[in-house]
């Protein structure tokens, strides 16, 4: 949803997860409330439930959206041809997915 942030919000709050320090900006607008999270580690403990998983200290990944895995690269790659890295010790995380070998 995109919204005029100077129009559309009412106020912003701090939602505090139990167990972390992490604070997460809610914005508060006429079209409800929206979660806007600003780092990654945020994105990988909101998401988790929706097949998102940290690859590497740069990215969170959408596991279901991953055509394959280049396993000599270290890469995962989308159907738009896009790609990112995979650690070598998060790679069990990519192990079922289809491998193909990129050149």
């Amino acid at each position: 949803m995109e919204f005029d942030l100077i129009e559309d919000v009412f106020y912003v709050s701090i939602f505090r997860p139990k167990g972390t320090g992490d604070g997460i900006f809610v914005l508060h607008t006429k079209h409800g409330m929206y979660h806007w999270v600003n780092t990654l580690e945020g994105v990988r403990r909101l998401w988790k439930d929706y097949g998102f998983e940290a690859l590497d200290s740069v990215n969170v990944v959408n596991l279901r959206k991953v055509c394959f895995v280049d396993p000599v690269m270290y890469k995962v790659y989308f159907e738009d041809g896009s790609s990112t890295t995979v650690s070598r010790g998060r790679m069990e995380l990519v192990d079922h997915l289809p491998k193909k070998t990129v050149r």
